[in-house]
């Protein structure tokens, strides 16, 4: 997890505090998942992304506000399509290129 500051603090480095999530929804790929966040600012932003529209879900889900419904569809829809965009990421850190040499 994260280490304790001398305030006190708990300190969170990026594997765990911006990828735990989509760990968590793709444990599978959770190696390629923190391979690509170490070499990675933008996918780093957008597994913290994924998490933050998810704890936003988790909130509109039990809220008593009349817009309730309305938030809760539209973190459903960030969500799904964070996801879709991290997914896409870890299928193409996963490619494998292969270059040919020319022809003599």
């Amino acid at each position: 997890m994260g280490r304790r500051t001398c305030r006190g603090r708990l300190e969170v480095g990026w594997m765990d505090y911006d990828t735990r999530f989509a760990k968590r929804i793709f444990p599978a790929r959770a190696k390629t998942i923190d391979s690509l966040a170490a070499r990675d600012d933008n996918f780093r932003e957008l597994c913290a992304d994924f998490s933050i529209a998810d704890e936003l879900r988790r909130k509109w889900e039990t809220s008593s506000a009349a817009e309730r419904n309305e938030r809760h569809a539209e973190c459903l829809e960030l969500v799904e399509t964070l996801r879709n965009e991290i997914e896409a990421a870890l299928e193409s850190a996963s490619m494998i290129v292969i270059k040919l040499l020319p022809r003599r």
